[in-house]
């Protein structure tokens, strides 16, 4: 058992050093230096690398099982699932949402159920049953490439919405206010952390909705709020050393160390007001969980983001994750960062608008169509494969040895 999570940890030490090099930019942003900087992005890797060894142990477990057509597909759903709210949760880069030829069936699956599908095509191809190895690919393959992700629509009878997304680069909220007084729109979108929420008008008569630090009582919160009237959603999902300490005050002395200004962020909770829109900061967008409880019943998402600090390949990782959000819920996502990418984005990608690239100083306006329907993935969510998944690989372990080939 031991060579087959080698093997498996090989593969995702590869992958991983490949995908998330920019943690290393992410630490070393704030001083850490080089030593430090690679020694944590190293340690963060080995342990992303983990669940791809346990997922080769359980290949080798199940390799002989009768049903390991369906074993195999649920224990890597699993394990996406775990590393999904271990620790603090890393739900970065699932397998279901790195080809985008294949979202067919996000509107019902999402990401984590397309990572499903796409083993059980994987596993099916490798069967002896010639009907299973090429009635279950084609079937399957058929539904990623041409299922309803690819062509839903938003009904033509819904509201017309006209927004504007500013991307003040390093001019800050002088550049911020500036783009907003040229913008003719209904709504303007501001970034993450923008500035500190005092209620007032931001010397502009637009009607703001960005990313603000604001204070309630004692606790500090990062948010995504409507400077009108002073609404919105604070972050549930924090940066984990960047905007808290996961293991409490064991650990305060790394905030000294790697001069980080925002680790006494508090976290809001769960489950919050509902707006007519859906407001995510930061990585929270990536998170199943919290997603689908903001977008469920909204007319369209605000996704507002800081990606500065993360080095050049992130930001990219990072919009892929907020067009996979917007064909899972058949809604558009107006995304504002601070300096790129940004984006206001359709569920049929081709009707997206234009992009802010990094670096790059400006605004975008764009309209958009208002849509309270939810996909069949936003009413029920991952529940129907988590519960199969943790029923066929409880089942599949007690009677393993009654069912081997």
């Amino acid at each position: 058992m031991i060579k087959f999570f080698r093997l498996g940890f090989l593969f995702g030490f590869l992958f991983w050093s490949f995908s998330i090099l920019w943690i290393y930019d992410a630490i070393n942003f704030y001083g850490a230096g080089t030593f430090l900087s690679s020694l944590l992005t190293f340690l963060l890797i080995a342990y992303l690398s983990c669940y791809f060894g346990l997922f080769g142990m359980v290949v080798h477990f199940f390799k002989d099982h009768k049903y390991r057509l369906f074993l195999i597909p649920s224990a890597f759903f699993l394990l996406e699932w775990v590393k999904s709210w271990m620790i603090s949760g890393f739900p970065w880069l699932n397998l279901g949402i790195i080809f985008e030829s294949l979202w067919g069936l996000l509107p019902i699956v999402g990401v984590s159920g397309t990572s499903f599908v796409m083993l059980l095509i994987i596993c099916a191809i490798l069967e002896k049953n010639i009907y299973v190895k090429t009635v279950v690919p084609i079937l399957f393959t058929g539904l990623l490439l041409f299922g309803p992700g690819h062509y839903q629509k938003i009904s033509e009878e819904n509201s017309d919405l006209t927004v504007t997304v500013v991307q003040p680069a390093n001019l800050g909220l002088d550049g911020l206010i500036e783009l907003t007084n040229k913008a003719d729109s209904n709504i303007v979108v501001w970034p993450e952390a923008s500035a500190w929420y005092t209620g007032n008008a931001f010397s502009t008569d637009k009607r703001i909705i960005g990313g603000f630090f604001r204070r309630e009582e004692s606790k500090t919160f990062t948010a995504v709020i409507d400077a009108s009237n002073g609404e919105g959603y604070n972050k549930h999902n924090l940066v984990p050393f960047g905007e808290f300490q996961p293991f409490g005050d064991l650990l305060i002395g790394i905030n000294s160390f790697f001069n980080i200004p925002n680790s006494r962020i508090s976290r809001g909770a769960f489950v919050q007001d509902k707006l007519n829109w859906s407001g995510l900061v930061c990585w929270e967008l990536v998170f199943n969980n919290t997603f689908i409880e903001r977008a469920k019943g909204t007319e369209f998402i605000i996704h507002v983001s800081n990606d500065s600090w993360y080095g050049s390949s992130m930001p990219a990782q990072h919009l892929k994750h907020a067009r996979a959000r917007s064909v899972e819920s058949n809604k558009w996502v107006v995304r504002s960062t601070t300096d790129g990418l940004s984006q206001i984005i359709s569920p049929q990608n081709e009707q997206s608008s234009k992009l802010l690239n990094r670096k790059e100083y400006g605004s975008i306006t764009h309209t958009i169509k208002t849509n309270t329907d939810d996909t069949i993935y936003l009413k029920i969510g991952d529940w129907p494969i988590l519960i199969f998944s943790l029923l066929a690989c409880l089942m599949g372990y007690i009677f393993r040895g009654n069912n081997e080939n």
